[in-house]
């Protein structure tokens, strides 16, 4: 005699319903905590090319500042950055991805304690501030509200180091050529995505990029769900000494989409940068 499949009864449906919602609620809950735990990650690079010996670089990345909790996420980024004393602040893209006038607004009020830096600030600019349609604008208030100077395929010497800044890949805007003429050992680039590492000239000393947020969703152990245009090979932050130039990918400060982190809190990062020769 076949047995048939016991029946579903409705009470079970709604406990089973609730312990999903409760679940996901949970998650969420634990996620909207850790966006906000902003961790202050420190490392110390052996560079094979390098002279600038123990040059200090801080890294904010990927602020995405567009309300309020990102915007005193964005002040204590800044704060910690300011705290360490860093030879070079540099901010590698996706400062909003909204081009309102009242957006870049709180853009500017969250890096308003760069003014206090003892240091120069350099950044580049990100696929999100392209795709706010208005990345001119923010470049004017960058430029005109802040110490920021903005790198748009261009480069600047900062005490013996060249920093070269490549505009944003994912809006076609690169010219990374720019880096194979430069004439020194110790060259930084800031590069917002980091798969185009891959086209770096090989006299880089070391990409900074930023954008892949680590995957901002993870499983336990860092696995990364989720995998952006840009950053399907760097995904998860960290050193990559062995991609076609040595790369740094910073998990970031911001989120996109819902404001939830898992297994992958922001970051602020110091560098210090060593001669491994």
């Amino acid at each position: 005699m076949n047995s048939k499949p016991p029946l579903v009864s409705r009470r079970d449906v709604l406990r089973w319903g609730s312990a999903g919602a409760l679940l996901t609620l949970g998650v969420c809950a634990t996620g909207t905590v850790e966006s906000s735990a902003l961790v202050l990650e420190k490392h110390e690079l052996m560079l094979p090319k390098w002279d600038a010996d123990g040059f200090r670089v801080a890294v904010i990345s990927d602020i995405h500042v567009n309300d309020p909790i990102a915007g005193a996420r964005a002040q204590a980024a800044v704060q910690h950055a300011l705290d360490e004393k860093p030879d070079l602040i540099v901010l590698p893209g996706d400062f909003v991805n909204f081009g309102w006038s009242y957006t870049i607004d709180g853009m500017i009020k969250s890096l308003e304690g760069l003014h206090d830096a003892k240091c120069p600030i350099l950044a580049t600019l990100g696929n999100h501030d392209y795709d706010s349609t208005n990345p001119d604008g923010i470049v004017e208030a960058m430029t005109k509200r802040t110490p920021v100077k903005m790198l748009r395929n261009e480069s600047v010497e900062i005490e013996g180091v060249t920093v070269a800044g490549i505009d944003d890949a994912l809006f076609n805007m690169q010219r990374p050529q720019i880096v194979g003429d430069i004439q020194n050992k110790s060259i930084l680039v800031l590069f917002h995505e980091p798969d185009y590492v891959v086209d770096m000239p090989r006299n880089a000393s070391l990409q900074i990029s930023g954008h892949s947020h680590g995957g901002q969703l993870c499983l336990p152990f860092g696995y990364p769900l989720l995998h952006r245009p840009g950053a399907r090979r760097y995904i998860t932050g960290g050193y990559y000494p062995d991609a076609n130039v040595p790369l740094y990918l910073t998990r970031g400060v911001g989120t996109v989409g819902l404001s939830i982190r898992t297994f992958c809190p922001p970051e602020v990062t110091i560098l210090t940068l060593r001669s491994a020769a």
